[in-house]
């Protein structure tokens, strides 16, 4: 019973994540440090990610 609940947990988090696509995990992953700016401006210098609310914004306005 347990296995086969394990493998229906594994194959329903692997169909809702195959459908997000990379620039959408790279937002997602940058998000906590929206909040406090000068973290934000310490992971776009070291990642060259951007991470600033206006910068993600920026980003999903050219890839429209």
């Amino acid at each position: 019973m347990f296995i086969i609940l394990g493998l229906l947990c594994a194959t329903a988090g692997y169909w809702c994540l195959c459908h997000i696509s990379t620039l959408e995990m790279d937002q997602a992953a940058m998000l906590p440090f929206a909040d406090d700016r000068p973290a934000a401006r310490r992971v776009e210098q070291d990642t060259g990610r951007p991470c600033l609310p206006e910068h993600l914004a920026q980003q999903i306005a050219l890839k429209a």
